[in-house]
């Protein structure tokens, strides 16, 4: 089973968003980025993560792929 480790959680003030970032464990250079509910919590980031890979991984599994033009 592939773990990552949440290693970033940044704050956009302005936009009112935030995004966590995550390092794939065995390998350093699988880096991911996502958007968490704005001001998210230390206590409630793991939480909001796992569902914010669920939705992406969710999303990717419905993608149809083209090729450019």
């Amino acid at each position: 089973m592939a773990t990552a480790t949440i290693v970033g959680l940044n704050h956009d003030l302005r936009g009112k968003k935030s995004y966590v970032q995550l390092v794939w464990d065995d390998e350093a250079d699988k880096r991911l980025s996502l958007p968490v509910p704005f001001g998210c919590s230390f206590a409630d980031l793991p939480a909001e993560t796992d569902k914010a890979v669920k939705a992406l991984s969710a999303e990717t599994a419905a993608l149809v792929i083209k090729s450019a033009e």
